[in-house]
């Protein structure tokens, strides 16, 4: 499936939106530290103003997908700096860092206006915007010497299945034309033809892999472990500008609570 991006705009992200659960019968929970909940960040915004790390428990998408009336935003930062990202109205804060540089996706209400900031090493950028129903955007966050900026990819998932594993390339490197991904050591592709502004996933068996990124068929930074890839989950690899190159980003799509 590939899903287009938006163009590229200045960053700044913090919500003030109504977060919405899934119903129990299309979600199971996982412990898996990535991500925290839209009202726990709030309220700890709210009673004690104090910063806290992108992690929490999180629940696991079934293969039925999201329900109708839910929208789900993410938080992807590809800054060799930690990126604090402070939500609008309560104050509340989290951190992204190269350790840690997603968030789970948050629940929230559909076509609600999304508002919030970026900070990292005295850059501020901020960012409006909504989802609609049944899709989830990745906002990417990329700082450089001339500041923040954005892109923000939007995908309305129809490829949930319980047995197999769902892997997408995020192309957000504008140098890096027609990109895929490469089983490491082999010369098999997941993914290819992904074009700069887009998303393609792939469905596979549940393996132990990793992964490296190709750019008009070149290697292209490091290869990425992935791990042991489960059945029924979806995972996100960021193509992200880096210096004079570029290099990949993983993260783990599952909802923030």
């Amino acid at each position: 499936m590939m899903t287009k991006m938006t163009d590229a705009i200045p960053v700044s992200v913090v919500f003030d939106a109504g977060a919405r659960r899934l119903p129990d019968r299309r979600i199971r929970l996982r412990s898996n530290p990535r991500g925290m909940a839209l009202g726990s960040l709030l309220l700890a915004g709210v009673l004690g103003g104090g910063v806290l790390p992108a992690q929490a428990a999180d629940i696991k998408l079934y293969e039925t997908g999201p329900a109708e009336d839910s929208s789900f935003v993410r938080f992807v930062a590809a800054s060799p700096d930690p990126v604090d990202l402070t939500a609008a109205g309560s104050q509340a804060k989290i951190v992204l860092t190269p350790a840690s540089p997603a968030t789970g996706f948050f629940p929230i209400r559909a076509n609600s206006d999304i508002k919030g900031t970026f900070n990292a090493k005295g850059a501020r950028s901020d960012v409006s915007l909504k989802v609609k129903p049944g899709e989830f955007a990745s906002v990417v966050v990329q700082g450089d010497s001339k500041g923040l900026t954005q892109t923000i990819v939007r995908e309305e998932p129809d490829d949930f299945n319980a047995l197999k594993v769902s892997v997408g390339l995020f192309n957000t490197d504008k140098r890096c034309a027609n990109a895929a991904l490469q089983v490491a050591g082999r010369t098999t592709l997941l993914v290819d033809a992904v074009a700069p502004g887009t998303v393609k996933r792939r469905s596979v068996n549940p393996v132990n892999i990793g992964v490296r990124l190709m750019c008009d068929g070149k290697p292209a930074g490091e290869p990425l472990p992935l791990g042991q890839l489960q059945a029924g989950e979806r995972y996100s690899v960021f193509a992200v500008p880096d210096g004079q190159g570029t290099r990949i980003i993983f993260a783990n799509d599952a909802v923030a609570r």
